[in-house]
């Protein structure tokens, strides 16, 4: 009698262990789902959001006719807003941003805030005279912000063989078409 108790209390032993294990293992296959599902949602929330950001980027620079740039254009209060618009999204949104794609971001934007400044507090001679190619350092601040970031973008999204065409050949590609 004994014995047959002690094989009936083995057996639900037993399967109680194997019934614990296999929804142990159940949980951490679900939880491995989900991690892998809010790993898909947020890489497809980056990727909106580099959208947006190069298309902001790209707006501001297409706007800017360069480098033939005049100095109302760049302080008009359009220009003014779209540079406020790209500052205000990308702190809103940097959560969603790899720290790499910040780092060159805030980077070359803040040469563009300088050269900004400095333009409101300077007429084009007085630039022309303290820096006579403000212009092409100008120009290049806005082709390295839109293009390093861009491929910074392209390498935290780890996209490879992807075709990122340079200021200048985009350029040429609108004069085209």
């Amino acid at each position: 009698m004994q014995e047959g108790w002690a094989a009936f209390m083995g057996a639900i032993a037993g399967s109680t262990i194997t019934a614990l294990v296999a929804l142990k293992t159940m949980a951490y296959q679900h939880s491995k789902l989900r991690e892998e599902h809010i790993q898909d949602i947020l890489l497809q929330e980056r990727v909106e959001k580099y959208k947006k950001i190069n298309g902001l980027l790209f707006e501001l620079w297409w706007g800017l006719p360069l480098p033939q740039i005049s100095l109302k254009k760049l302080n008009s209060e359009l220009i003014q807003k779209q540079i406020v618009n790209i500052k205000e999204y990308i702190y809103l949104n940097s959560l969603f941003l790899g720290p790499k794609v910040q780092y060159i971001f805030w980077k070359h934007f803040g040469e563009l805030e300088k050269w900004c400044l400095q333009l409101r507090h300077h007429s084009g001679k007085e630039m022309s005279s303290e820096c006579p190619d403000f212009e092409d350092k100008l120009k290049k601040t806005l082709d390295n912000l839109l293009n390093c970031t861009r491929t910074a973008m392209l390498k935290d999204l780890s996209i490879s063989g992807f075709e990122n065409f340079s200021s200048e050949e985009v350029r040429s590609l609108y004069r085209k078409g």
